[in-house]
């Protein structure tokens, strides 16, 4: 073996170990996700989704696009469509940053890609969905599907409880899940939603995972307030669930 072809072997194994490293780094500090609804002639209604796992305040933007192509075909051109804006995250939060609907032609590929990039316009997180020809469906994650778990079994996800007692305790609850399903659920935990009579006339709404209170605050009925309280309620979750990750993760390396 010449000299040569060894430098450019190490060379080469340098360059795919440094990509391997980035391509772990996607979805790290910001999650894209990509949401679906179920296909209605063949129409598909498509969410994109973004997630900071941080604590910092962060200015983004996002590219939601729509690749279609014909596999049959020996030159066949393939046609994009791209909806994309500029977006802040607090820390922990979770926002919708675009809705689309996809015709989904049997005879195509269709590939739905989000993007997510930095000020310095480099992709932070990114989330991929496609639909072959015959109409099956591979996503980035199918990996944690239960049922190709070494223990198979149904699993549930992004469930949440409701045990309140009053009208703006339901409306809390409403607006909490209605935000928390635009988010993932990577621990599948079960998140209870408790309203406890507190002094006088006053009520007190819980948050918990498991038997942790996560969040509290003492319910009042207006709408204004109870959707900051969804707010700053999820962006505890997330935290909750992110530092939970990241301690299996140090367990893990030990």
């Amino acid at each position: 073996m010449s000299r040569l072809f060894l430098n450019f072997c190490i060379l080469l194994g340098v360059i795919l170990l440094q990509q391997n490293v980035f391509a772990q780094n996607f979805n790290s500090k910001v999650a894209a996700i990509i949401n679906t609804n179920d296909q209605k002639d063949d129409i598909l209604e498509v969410t994109g989704i973004a997630l900071n796992k941080t604590e910092a305040n962060l200015s983004l933007r996002y590219e939601l696009s729509v690749i279609t192509s014909n596999p049959s075909a020996k030159n066949s051109n393939s046609s994009k469509s791209s909806q994309s804006g500029f977006f802040t995250l607090k820390p922990f939060e979770n926002e919708e940053l675009s809705v689309t609907t996809v015709n989904i032609n049997p005879a195509m590929r269709t590939i739905i890609l989000l993007l997510i990039y930095n000020e310095d316009d480099k992709i932070l997180g990114t989330a991929r969905k496609v639909y072959k020809a015959n109409r099956n469906t591979i996503t980035e994650l199918d990996k944690s599907l239960s049922y190709k778990k070494k223990n198979e079994g149904i699993q549930l996800y992004g469930m949440v409880t409701e045990n309140t007692k009053t009208k703006p305790g339901k409306d809390f609850y409403d607006f909490f899940y209605q935000k928390y399903q635009l988010s993932q659920n990577p621990e599948n935990k079960i998140i209870h939603i408790d309203e406890m009579v507190s002094f006088g006339r006053t009520t007190r709404i819980l948050v918990k995972v498991d038997n942790t209170v996560i969040f509290q605050f003492y319910a009042r009925p207006k709408l204004d307030y109870l959707k900051k309280m969804a707010d700053a309620a999820l962006q505890n979750v997330n935290r909750y669930f992110q530092n939970l990750k990241r301690q299996k993760q140090q367990i893990t390396q030990y």
